[in-house]
């Protein structure tokens, strides 16, 4: 089994998300996975639950995740916001993250 594979699985990701990237430091003991999902993906809007809602653009955020035996875990991902008809410009939920969490935001493109 591949490495993002394992994070993937451990991570409980679902399609469109995926484990796209890790880096592993033992010195500073940190590991961080870098998630993403595929050019072209639409998702539902997170207010009305409307499917097929086109990613309008995205914001880089990063979360603290649980070690991983005694090393630091980031987690780092592309946040989409999602254009609804009816509801306007979105940010979507991502499953990693527990209502009232917190992430540091990092760029939007």
């Amino acid at each position: 089994m591949h490495n993002l594979d394992l994070f993937q699985r451990a991570l409980g990701l679902v399609p469109p998300w995926e484990v796209v990237e890790e880096k592993f430091d033992a010195g500073q003991k940190r590991l961080d996975l870098r998630i993403d999902f595929p050019k072209g993906t639409k998702f539902p809007c997170p207010e009305c639950g409307r499917e097929g809602c086109p990613v309008h653009d995205t914001e880089s955020h990063t979360w603290r995740h649980m070690n991983f035996f005694e090393h630091e875990a980031y987690l780092t991902a592309r946040v989409p916001r999602v254009k609804c008809p009816e509801h306007g410009t979105r940010q979507v939920k991502v499953p990693w993250a527990r209502e009232g969490s917190t992430s540091r935001c990092c760029s939007r493109r």
